[in-house]
């Protein structure tokens, strides 16, 4: 069984989930009430199961919160939820960013989907700390049966650290409802990723919006940017 975090690990979690619930605030994202309680039961319980399965490099065990969950919320400035929405995280099974953006905003109907069955345990339990309306499914995102039955019916996917960008436009364009986005976590090369994408979404029915900074880019890693697409109507 994951073990419990020390006293001194849950003291510092919970004063950097307090300074993102300030920057997100600052940055005009609505926060729910209850969402620094999920944030931080969430955060330790990446850490205790991290211990288990190495759901985040041991290296970053330290910056669970000041690094990737950061990121993992700095899209919300951009998308700013107002109503429900269904939300695909491809390739989130420790939870980053589909649960972090969930706790935030409970607008967001995240379903993570992932081929590492080796973290159904985890995925179980951060679901429904999270919220009620997160799930999470054992699979590839391009499986046949999987795409019947979600075709045009997210209105958003996001996507960190999985693939490359063409080949996650690919994917996404069936699962994408008519102006529905994209929103790929990238880095340095993303620029040149899009223009090597552009040619195959634009045939595809999409509009390929380019390259936007993230907004907390210069409080956790100056280099992250996001690819975002929309799907024409």
């Amino acid at each position: 069984m994951p073990q419990a975090s020390s006293d001194k690990d849950g003291r510092k979690i919970e004063a950097e989930v307090s300074r993102l619930m300030d920057i997100m605030k600052a940055g005009d994202v609505y926060v729910e009430e209850g969402a620094h309680h999920r944030l931080t039961a969430l955060a330790e319980l990446v850490a205790r199961w991290n211990e288990a399965i190495n759901l985040i490099s041991r290296r970053d065990t330290g910056r669970l919160v000041s690094y990737h969950f950061y990121d993992s919320a700095s899209l919300l400035p951009i998308i700013t939820p107002r109503r429900r929405i269904r939300v695909l995280d491809i390739g989130g099974s420790n939870g980053l960013p589909g649960l972090v953006l969930s706790c935030i905003c409970p607008n967001l109907e995240v379903l993570i989907r992932d081929g590492r069955s080796k973290r159904r345990g985890f995925l179980e339990e951060a679901c429904g700390t999270a919220g009620p309306a997160n799930r999470f499914e054992i699979g590839r995102v391009d499986d046949r049966d999987f795409v019947a039955r979600n075709a045009e019916s997210f209105d958003l996917i996001v996507a960190r650290a999985v693939t490359g960008l063409k080949l996650l436009l690919k994917w996404c364009l069936p699962l994408l409802r008519p102006g529905a986005m994209v929103a790929a976590y990238k880095g340095s090369r993303c620029g040149a990723e899009v223009a090597l994408a552009r040619k195959h979404f634009f045939a595809g029915g999409g509009v390929l919006l380019g390259v936007v900074d993230s907004p907390l880019r210069e409080r956790y890693n100056p280099l992250r940017k996001f690819a975002i697409a929309v799907k024409g109507h």
